[in-house]
């Protein structure tokens, strides 16, 4: 097998938990051998490793399980791999993404970038040292023997959601952004598959589910309104036991364009719900998450502004959007990486990877939620988000 030249990348895929196994089988499925072939399943143990291998060998009859150290050194060292899906808990996930790209793979890492932005900085400045490294060699060598830098993507599959991308082009065509607000219900109870997790309950995540899922709920705002955030003020809370602390975040934001707004994130909720919605001088765009047909999505939804009051409302538009943020940015990563891997040798074509998916963005997610989180946490003071000239 070592001497095996795949014809599409091949892939490992670094941690067998309950995302994993759940959501990225599907898309692994749906991709393998006309996109890319799967050859190597990780897990820190083995029985998860093997588990895995039973699940995903139907559509990937090659594929190995490694597990432990020995395991990941063997899958990164090995010249039959090109990229690796990276689905690891929070705290350990940077080490293990540097690892691989300094490695040569490229890196599809699960959200958040880390589990801070310290950490997060210090591991993209790591990767910018990489790059600069592999370009100085790059003008060293010769056209066929050039290194090409590993691409790094942040799986931020709320950023690839259709339906806040049109939500954005409404915005925009509406006038000045008025108001905004955020409102995000989940009821974390023992009937949730990710109730039981130990790492989201580790004392060292500062925020815990909000911390993990917040960069969602943040990107897909971002993408909406097409501003960032520069100043938040909030109060954190804990109205449920079972669930680790805060399991509430109530945040004031501020955005760059003067707008302001609210978001509330709660997992001590008895019901789901969530829905953005920005006010603009011209109408009103609502996103917000149902079901049509048996598909989960959102759907998008155009109230214009009512002329002479409520009695002359003008009528509303919506449209359904089905879920694809996930597998559209593994779409476009994999294209991304064919794409790197065809042109290696001729750097003067080379692109850069989708913006979507760049660990700035990613970052930039995570420092609006560690703001806010230190807000409620600390002093329910306003924080300001760390500036976009430091990200």
């Amino acid at each position: 097998m070592d001497g095996e030249i795949p014809r599409q990348p091949a892939m490992a895929l670094l941690g067998c938990g309950v995302f994993a196994r759940d959501a990225y089988i599907p898309i692994l499925q749906a991709l393998q051998g006309t996109h890319i072939t799967l050859r190597f399943v990780w897990s820190r143990s083995q029985a998860a490793a093997q588990d895995m291998v039973q699940r995903v060998q139907g559509f990937a009859p090659d594929v190995e399980a490694r597990w432990g150290e020995a395991g990941l050194e063997h899958i990164l060292a090995s010249p039959l791999v090109q990229c690796c899906a990276i689905v690891l808990p929070i705290l350990s996930q940077p080490g293990i993404v540097m690892r691989a790209l300094r490695a040569g793979k490229h890196v599809l890492q699960e959200k958040p970038v880390a589990g801070s932005v310290e950490v997060g900085l210090q591991t993209m400045h790591s990767y910018q040292a990489l790059q600069q490294d592999l370009l100085e060699e790059e003008e060293e060598a010769t056209a066929s023997a050039s290194p090409s830098p590993p691409i790094w993507a942040v799986a931020e599959n709320y950023r690839f959601e259709p339906a806040f991308d049109e939500a954005g082009k409404l915005v925009r065509s509406l006038g000045t952004m008025v108001a905004v607000s955020v409102s995000i219900e989940v009821p974390m109870t023992k009937s949730n598959k990710y109730f039981d997790c130990e790492w989201r309950r580790d004392p060292s995540l500062k925020g815990a589910f909000i911390l993990d899922c917040g960069v969602h709920f943040v990107a897909g705002l971002r993408v909406m309104t097409g501003c960032d955030i520069k100043l938040v003020t909030a109060i954190a809370t804990h109205r449920d036991p079972t669930v680790p602390a805060p399991d509430t975040l109530t945040t004031l934001i501020r955005f760059d364009n003067g707008c302001s707004g609210t978001m509330v994130i709660t997992y001590a909720s008895s019901v789901s719900k969530a829905c953005w919605r920005v006010v603009c001088s011209r109408g009103t765009v609502v996103v917000e998450r149902g079901v049509k047909e048996g598909k989960f999505g959102y759907v998008v939804t155009l109230r214009p502004r009512e002329e002479g009051g409520y009695q002359q409302q003008q009528p509303s538009s919506s449209q359904f959007f089905p879920f694809s943020g996930l597998e559209e940015e593994w779409r476009a990563f994999v294209a991304d990486v064919v794409h790197r891997s065809r042109s290696s040798s001729n750097s003067g074509r080379r692109r850069s990877a989708d913006l979507r998916s760049s660990p700035r963005e990613a970052l930039k997610d995570l420092a609006i939620v560690e703001a806010a989180l230190a807000s409620g946490l600390h002093a329910d003071a306003p924080v300001s988000v760390k500036p976009a000239s430091i990200l």
